[in-house]
């Protein structure tokens, strides 16, 4: 018996603990998204990367992603695709923010980004 009730107040943990992340993760599907492409493809071109993002508004987030063997650093400005001056084929647009984010986007898988090296990526 003892073991049944165990087992029961584990498993709600288990719920109340997932129920609880997820209401404060508040990152939306585009954001996700770019954060999982990006750094998959850039662990591709480049080798492994660690990435982090930071919620600037609601429309727009920034996306840091560091390579330490190499010494590089990639950062992008995420948007969703709605706001992209041009189609992409992705839920979400990036604009280059520094030198090594727009060497990038010429490099391997990259390029199938779309990624935007002429915008001024300024936070608003």
């Amino acid at each position: 018996m003892k073991k049944k009730i165990s087992v029961t107040v584990a498993v709600i943990a288990l719920a109340v603990t997932a129920c609880v992340n997820y209401a404060y993760n508040d990152k939306p599907e585009f954001m996700e998204s770019a954060e999982s492409r990006v750094g998959s493809y850039l662990t591709s071109d480049y080798g492994k990367v660690a990435c982090t993002s930071t919620k600037i508004n609601e429309q727009r987030w920034e996306l840091d992603c560091l390579n330490q063997k190499r010494g590089k650093s990639f950062q992008y400005a995420v948007y969703p695709a709605e706001q992209a001056p041009y189609d992409v084929s992705r839920s979400f647009y990036l604009e280059a923010i520094n030198d090594d984010a727009k060497q990038s986007a010429d490099q391997g898988l990259m390029r199938y980004l779309q990624i935007n090296t002429q915008a001024a990526a300024t936070q608003s």
